[in-house]
């Protein structure tokens, strides 16, 4: 089995030297064809990058790697099998991205809410039970000045680009220690996270979930009845006073 902290440490280990920068995409005659900074373009990014890695550190500890599709939670999953073929440790690992620009407030989306939480087996790769771990890596990014646009006489080679972004920090937490109580996109049933100002700061900030000695279960109780609690429920102290959420404490 591995802890989180294992994880952690393994991870920055075997990146250690990396910028996480890149170009574009290179075809075979080293011509660059820029990305732009889409938030949807940078996630996709991250997660190829870090893909090797977690491999990698599922390799040195006897896991198992698999991906799901776009619309299936979790980007990975790496599983650990006892002798007889039971998971032993099953942990869910989501790449998560979003941009520092300024003063502004930051917040990541973790998951619908209207999926594996409520039913066992939607959206998500094996059922929700069978996970005993659900941890993200967050990248936190500035966005870089677009590239010129170019034609066929004067496209750019390799070395000629200018990354799209910065990476500002990376992060790795338990997903339910920067859990907030409100959606993190609009309309959309995606759970929010913390809102924080400082890209440093979401790796030890402590969401409202993180006081209580069951700490998911009062995460995963709160998101199931969305509706219904964030209308009784605004800030932690209101959460953590709230009669339905004492056993958790």
């Amino acid at each position: 089995m591995i802890t989180l902290k294992d994880f952690e440490r393994a991870f920055f280990a075997y990146t250690q030297d990396w910028t996480w920068e890149i170009q574009g995409f290179i075809d075979e005659q080293n011509r660059v064809y820029p990305i732009d900074s889409d938030t949807k373009v940078i996630s996709t990014v991250f997660e190829r990058l870090s893909s090797p890695v977690l491999r990698s550190i599922a390799k040195d500890h006897g896991f198992v790697v698999a991906n799901a599709n776009q619309t299936t939670y979790p980007d990975f999953t790496l599983t650990l099998f006892d002798a007889w073929g039971e998971v032993r440790q099953r942990i869910a690992i989501d790449i998560k991205t979003t941009y520092h620009y300024q003063d502004r407030w930051m917040v990541f989306t973790l998951g619908s809410y209207k999926s594996f939480i409520r039913n066992n087996t939607k959206n998500i790769l094996y059922p929700y039970s069978t996970y005993t771990d659900h941890w993200v890596i967050g990248f936190i990014y500035s966005r870089n000045d677009a590239f010129e646009e170019y034609d066929l006489s004067n496209i750019p080679q390799v070395g000629d680009i200018q990354c799209p972004y910065d990476l500002q920090t990376i992060f790795i937490r338990d997903k339910t220690d920067i859990v907030g109580l409100r959606a993190g996109s609009g309309n959309t049933a995606n759970i929010g996270s913390i809102k924080l100002k400082a890209p440093e700061g979401f790796a030890t900030a402590r969401g409202p979930f993180s006081a209580f000695s069951q700490a998911k279960a009062a995460c995963d109780f709160y998101w199931s009845q969305y509706e219904h609690y964030s209308r009784e429920i605004s800030n932690a102290a209101e959460l953590h006073g709230h009669p339905d959420f004492a056993r958790f404490l």
